[in-house]
């Protein structure tokens, strides 16, 4: 089954689901994003997280999750992920290589192959790179390979450049590499802006072209083509006595599906929610703790942790932030955004914003 075609215009991006919850805390199958990039980080490495925003919602999360398997570095100003580099190294005083991974991005990526890659090519820097449509190659670093060298990295280019392979926010760096980043009080570092343009002046960068998933979840369509994504890969259909599922659906645990009710396809319940009977969910994704009462329908939207929609609710293609409760028979129209910890009496127009 192909997964729906997502557009700009579906899913608004003027409200954040991130207000209440850093972007590395959103579930792609019930499951925080972190999770996911830690799982692959430690096919090779101790993971170290450096956090900024909402850093003590990131800290309570790694904690009670995976305990003392992995340090949380708090940043105390922003620093850029080449910055965050430099004050992991330095406050932890580690050595050698460094793996560095972006806590926002969902991908299949082995760690380990890529490790392998890099200590096959020998050089200093390996950037994990992902094939992108070329009308889209503005939004990303571009690499062009000679071999699989990096022969030239260009930051958002706004023309073609010969190559469509974008910087998926994954690199190893050797120590000598490490060595030449700039002093964090020199400002905000970007390693793709600031640091690889520096270092292919001095050593070798090699590409690892990595074929399968990867989702900037940056924007919510994005987002929900990660959950999409991941759906099609995840082998989690169940049945529920009295509801029709149409694959694939992801039910997470402790969820309860009212009787009559229909799920799917593309269709992610999150964990401990509660639907009613006769509620209909599709190509949407509904956070931990949702409650849909009887005959609330959802299409093409995200609806944020612990939101209650009442009776014959209807929500389309549209995103709810956290804690929001919608009361019985309202509307939520098309491109609508509603802010967190909101009730909502009356109906929301197409496009409307309620911050």
């Amino acid at each position: 089954m192909k997964a729906p075609a997502l557009t700009a215009s579906i899913i608004p991006s003027a409200i954040s689901l991130s207000y209440t919850k850093p972007k590395p805390l959103f579930p792609i199958l019930g499951r925080p994003v972190i999770d996911w990039v830690i799982e692959k980080v430690s096919e090779v490495a101790e993971p170290v997280i450096s956090a900024r925003y909402l850093s003590y919602i990131i800290r309570n999360h790694v904690n009670a999750k995976w305990g003392g398997r992995v340090r949380v570095v708090e940043e105390d100003r922003p620093l850029g992920d080449g910055g965050a580099v430099v004050n992991v190294i330095k406050s932890l005083g580690l050595r050698g290589p460094v793996i560095v991974a972006n806590g926002d991005v969902f991908t299949d990526i082995s760690i380990r192959e890529m490790w392998d890659f890099h200590k096959k090519m020998g050089g200093a820097v390996t950037i994990a790179l992902i094939e992108v449509p070329p009308e889209e190659i503005s939004r990303f670093g571009i690499a062009v390979l000679e071999g699989e060298r990096v022969k030239r990295f260009v930051e958002k280019p706004k023309e073609p450049v010969g190559s469509n392979l974008a910087n998926a926010g994954i690199y190893i760096f050797e120590p000598e590499a490490i060595a030449q980043f700039p002093d964090i009080n020199s400002g905000e570092l970007k390693i793709a802006k600031h640091i690889i343009p520096k270092l292919m002046q001095k050593f070798d960068i090699y590409g690892y072209v990595h074929r399968g998933l990867w989702f900037d979840i940056g924007t919510h369509g994005d987002y929900l083509k990660a959950n999409f994504a991941a759906l099609e890969r995840c082998n989690c259909h169940k049945e529920v006595p009295g509801v029709k599922i149409i694959p694939p659906v992801y039910i997470g645990e402790g969820a309860v599906v009212g009787p009559g009710s229909v799920l799917g396809p593309y269709a992610v319940i999150g964990n401990g929610s509660r639907l009613g009977p006769n509620v209909r969910i599709r190509e949407s994704v509904l956070m931990d703790g949702v409650v849909a009462e009887a005959g609330a329908y959802v299409a093409k939207s995200i609806i944020g942790e612990g939101v209650v929609l009442g009776k014959w609710t209807r929500v389309i293609e549209a995103v709810v932030a956290d804690g929001v409760y919608i009361r019985d028979e309202v509307l939520v129209g098309r491109g609508a955004s509603i802010g967190p910890n909101r009730e909502v009496e009356q109906d929301v127009k197409e496009g409307e914003i309620l911050p």
